[in-house]
């Protein structure tokens, strides 16, 4: 296995103008040396062949070139001693004026100007003899270094078909080594179309500088540099014939007919990205079979050949207008040759051309560096894998859509498992994001009528909230001042219940004196009953002795009589008569007033008996009553005794309700305080879903 080369970069990438558009990966024909992993494209350039197409199809203008023309200038400036070589493209990037191109560099130094076209002139030379030679079943031509690279890194297998040559480039700074010694200390700088020949010249260490034309341009116009105001000036050494076209697709294959006439039936002419790289995997496919391969395959980076490679410019530019300026050149030199060399001048003009050509002087080896295609492939599972991660479930979500600039889901999901890409750029991925997008969005509007009517209902439960959270401080405040007053009210009842159950002690001895005092009166009525009955006794005795006194009186009256009748006999008689009736008067008298106050007396007994049996029945009736309301007595203090007994229990509840009624109240705080960030949170929420 090679070892890992570091390869030169040639191409920059401006983050602050890309913006991932991903149409470079589309045109890139390796792809997985583009990373698309992070927040900006950036491009292993290990991996990179360094075919430029990618600052091409830039349309913001994010890619730029890595070559030394700077550096070329500023060792002009110091006085460095260079010889330029000019590549066959430039007569269509200075159409009209590329050979005052050499007049401007000579005034600034340059010591000497070469045509590369001579140089290609050799590079045909070179393939004549190893296809004489070696007999070899197919070339690949090599003047691309885009294509000698992707071959060095993917395709190693083709190595051995490469052309073993120098491209037109170094067989032009060999044969000025070689055959102008004025020149062997002097640096060689390329005026080249091609950013990668960077690499190239690198890896041989034969050329000094990479001046693309492009940046030539740029220099020329930052410095209002005018080409008009030198003189053009023709280059050194042999002129070339026809391989002036050799920046033109063909150019190869039309050179090579002159040396070898019908050998472009045998020779294959692709050219661009879509057509080159594609074909060169399948040749690689098919060299284990008896498949019949070109002998030549005459092939360019570039879809217009290398008047239109990366370091030109001139990709914008139509075809037929770049071929116009080669085949202008391409007619004076062949018409050049053709008048001084006569009917034979191709004879006459390989004799030239061979006295700068040496069997083996311009060989050239090539690299297996497949070590930087670091791009691992994942089994069934781990690409089942990625696909999920895609949201690639069936074989109808792969799409193969080219969106990605992969060109198929399979080469996107190889990226993704060499963490090269993400999900992220995936259209399928996106559009599923955005169907599921679309869903949360209606979900969102739903939701969005649901914070509404929650922030209504938030708003109604915070003013709740705050009400029930005053109606508990007021609650709290109650059942305090009910507290204090319940225990007010348990130690009255404790002392009512005390102050009851000494009552009904002395209830009880009411009821008891009340019994007594009913038995009293009892016998007090008795007793006056049997007195009346004696006064009636007496009354009687009264009404005898009434009786008797009257006939007492009677008998005075009659012994009156009887003495006045008897006279002076009869005198002592009157006068015991006289005695008689005084007595009987007097007592008449005092039985009268006995009688009088017996009748008092009676009359008295009879209201006494009277009233002593309606106060016997008061008596009763209260004796009876007391009865009853020591009943009544006796319950109220078995239930003030249990509610004295249960007041513990109300106090012990009133405190634990107090107790509640603060944690409440503390609740209602928090619950207010979560009802506030709720709405916060609402109101967020509803900021987000708008946007």
């Amino acid at each position: 296995m090679a070892s890992v080369n570091t390869l030169a970069r040639v191409v920059e990438i401006d983050a602050d103008k890309c913006n991932n558009c991903y149409t470079c990966i589309t045109i890139c024909p390796v792809k997985l040396c583009m990373d698309g992993s992070q927040e900006k494209l950036h491009i292993n350039t290990d991996s990179c062949i360094g075919c430029g197409n990618c600052i091409d199809i830039c349309r913001v203008g994010a890619r730029a070139i890595l070559d030394d023309t700077s550096r070329f200038f500023d060792d002009i400036k110091k006085g460095a001693k260079i010889v330029a070589l000019a590549a066959p493209a430039i007569a269509s990037v200075f159409p009209k004026k590329y050979l005052s191109i050499n007049g401007w560099l000579e005034s600034l130094g340059v010591t000497a100007v070469f045509d590369v076209s001579f140089g290609a002139e050799l590079t045909v030379a070179t393939y004549m003899e190893h296809i004489e030679k070696e007999k070899p079943r197919m070339i690949i031509s090599q003047p691309c270094p885009a294509i000698v690279s992707f071959i060095e890194i993917y395709f190693p297998s083709l190595i051995p078909y490469l052309a073993p040559v120098d491209s037109p480039i170094l067989h032009t700074a060999k044969m000025i080594r070689e055959f102008y010694p004025e020149y062997k200390d002097h640096k060689l700088a390329v005026l080249s179309p091609c950013i990668a020949k960077k690499r190239e010249f690198e890896a041989t260490g034969l050329v000094d500088y990479n001046v693309t034309m492009l940046n030539l341009k740029n220099y020329m116009q930052a410095k209002d540099i005018n080409l008009d105001s030198f003189l053009p000036v023709q280059y050194i050494g042999p002129l070339a014939e026809r391989a002036v076209r050799f920046s033109s697709p063909g150019g190869l294959m039309e050179t090579a007919e002159r040396f070898s006439p019908g050998i472009s039936r045998r020779t294959l002419k692709i050219e661009g990205v879509h057509v080159t790289y594609q074909y060169l995997k399948e040749i690689s496919e098919l060299l284990h079979t008896d498949t019949v391969l070109p002998l030549l395959v005459d092939c360019l980076n570039c879809e217009k050949g290398c008047n239109g490679g990366p370091g030109t410019g001139n990709h914008k530019q139509p075809l037929l207008e770049l071929e116009h300026q080669i085949r202008k050149r391409n007619d004076w030199h062949e018409e050049y040759h053709k008048t001084n060399k006569g009917k034979k001048y191709i004879k006459r003009y390989h004799k030239i051309l061979y006295k700068y050509w040496k069997s083996g002087m311009y060989n050239r080896t090539y690299r297996d560096i497949s070590a930087n295609n670091t791009i691992r492939r994942p089994n069934d599972a781990q690409l089942n894998e990625v696909y999920h991660k895609l949201r690639k479930f069936t074989p109808e979500d792969l799409k193969n859509c080219t969106a990605c600039g992969y060109g198929r889901c399979k080469t996107m999901a190889f990226a993704i498992f060499n963490k090269r890409n993400k999900p992220e750029n995936c259209a399928h991925y996106n559009l599923s994001l955005l169907v599921e997008e679309k869903n949360k969005m209606m979900e969102m509007d739903q939701l969005k009528q649901h914070i509404n009517t929650a922030l209504g209902l938030i708003e109604g439960l915070n003013d709740k909230v705050i009400k029930l959270n005053s109606e508990v401080g007021s609650q709290s405040s109650a059942v305090s001042e009910s507290s204090g007053i319940v225990e007010k009210m348990v130690g009255s009842l404790k002392s009512t219940s005390d102050l009851s159950q000494q009552k009904l002690e002395v209830i009880e001895m009411l009821i008891e004196n009340t019994n007594q005092g009913k038995q009293s009166m009892s016998d007090t009525i008795q007793s006056v009953q049997d007195i009346s009955q004696s006064v009636d006794g007496i009354a009687a005795a009264i009404k005898v002795i009434s009786g008797i006194a009257a006939n007492t009186n009677l008998l005075a009256m009659n012994a009156a009589i009887e003495a006045a009748h008897a006279g002076e006999a009869g005198r002592g008689f009157s006068v015991v008569a006289d005695e008689i009736r005084r007595l009987s008067e007097s007592t008449g008298v005092n039985s009268r007033k006995i009688s009088q106050t017996l009748s008092g007396i009676i009359e008295g007994i009879s209201t006494t008996v009277k009233r002593s049996t309606d106060t016997n029945n008061l008596i009763s009736d209260v004796a009876e009553k007391i009865n009853g309301f020591a009943g009544t007595m006796t319950e109220l203090i078995n239930t003030l005794g249990e509610m004295s007994a249960g007041s513990n229990e109300i106090t012990n509840s009133l405190a634990a309700l107090q107790e509640l009624t603060y944690s409440v109240k503390g609740s209602y705080g928090e619950m207010f305080s979560m009802t506030e960030k709720l709405r916060e949170n609402t109101n967020t929420l509803s900021e987000l879903s708008q946007k």
